[in-house]
């Protein structure tokens, strides 16, 4: 199974934010948070498309 560069950038913010558990970040979590909104929103096959 081959992962789009949105899921990619996902799965690497997860892990950004995991990490920085000792010191939160409240960016960190904000930005994972809409990337995933976005693909379950679908938004992504539409910039897709776009290209």
């Amino acid at each position: 199974m081959k992962l789009t560069e949105k899921e990619k950038e996902l799965i690497e913010a997860i892990r950004n934010f995991l990490k920085s558990k000792h010191n939160p970040s409240i960016e960190l979590e904000f930005y994972a948070r809409e990337l995933f909104e976005k693909m379950m929103d679908g938004e992504e096959e539409e910039e897709e498309k776009e290209k």
